[in-house]
């Protein structure tokens, strides 16, 4: 959002470079495609090893969401779908009232400035949730588009635009969160496979994984893969339900930090 802040634009920290060919790493981005069960994972990681700049523009019928790069993070995103609107978020969270919202979006179709730079104005919200709510709003938007297993995607090698805001978020750690989000078991299944599947951490699990946002539970899940563990057996020791076992095991395979034996 451009006006809340001038101090809100993140730095965006530079992305180690990892050899190709290491495990988990894919080979050179397509710039357009058909999105299938395993594209959208599998474009974040290839984005991030490649330390992408530009937009990332995924559509499905009518809807369409846009995703901002910058040297494989990701910066900023939005969508055309209502759901995603800003106001629906701040509504949806209890940060501001029906009644509120309405008066704020009188005056910005009036205005024509930004629902966030009319809340601050008639102090609604500080410019600080402004930001705070535009960073959840962003990341949303994000994970929304795990859950797409069809439609169509490109890329566009571009500089991003200067939004004021920006959440400058590692690839990798939007991919591990995002596809903890996916709640098709269908698609969860055919990926980690069954419950014989065997997984051991490979040699780089430590540098991939040094900036995850690991739990607990997760951690433990890498230590027993220090040697071939199967599925049943991670899912038998682990504090966390199975369902969610499969998807962090699921994240873990495409990032490389866990592998098939």
């Amino acid at each position: 959002m451009k006006g809340a802040s001038n101090s809100a634009r993140a730095s965006v920290p530079t992305a180690q470079g990892r050899a190709p060919g290491a495990p988990g790493q894919p080979g050179r981005i397509s710039r357009e495609g058909e999105i299938r069960s395993t594209t959208i994972p599998m474009l974040f990681h290839e984005l991030s090893v490649a330390r992408a700049t530009g937009f990332l523009t995924v559509s499905q019928g009518d809807v369409q969401k846009t995703i901002q790069w910058g040297e494989g993070h990701v910066l900023f995103a939005s969508s055309n779908q209502r759901d995603d609107r800003f106001s629906q978020f701040l509504l949806k969270s209890g940060v501001i009232s029906l009644k509120s919202l309405m008066r704020a979006l009188e005056v910005m179709v009036v205005t024509k400035d930004r629902l966030g730079e009319v809340m601050i104005r008639f102090k609604m919200l500080t410019s600080e949730d402004v930001e705070k709510w535009i960073r959840v709003q962003v990341r949303e938007i994000v994970y929304s588009i795990f859950q797409w297993t069809r439609g169509r995607y490109s890329f566009e090698s571009r500089s991003p635009s200067a939004e004021t805001i920006v959440i400058g978020a590692p690839a990798d750690v939007m991919l591990f969160e995002g596809v903890k989000h996916i709640e098709s078991w269908a698609r969860i299944y055919e990926e980690v496979g069954g419950l014989n599947t065997e997984y051991r951490a490979t040699r780089d699990m430590p540098k991939i994984t040094l900036d995850l946002p690991l739990s607990s539970e997760e951690k433990e899940i890498l230590r027993m893969c220090d040697a071939p563990t199967s599925l049943e057996e991670i899912c038998d020791a682990s504090k966390l339900n199975d369902y969610d076992v499969c998807r962090s095991v699921w994240a873990l395979l495409i990032l490389g930090a866990l592998m098939k034996s």
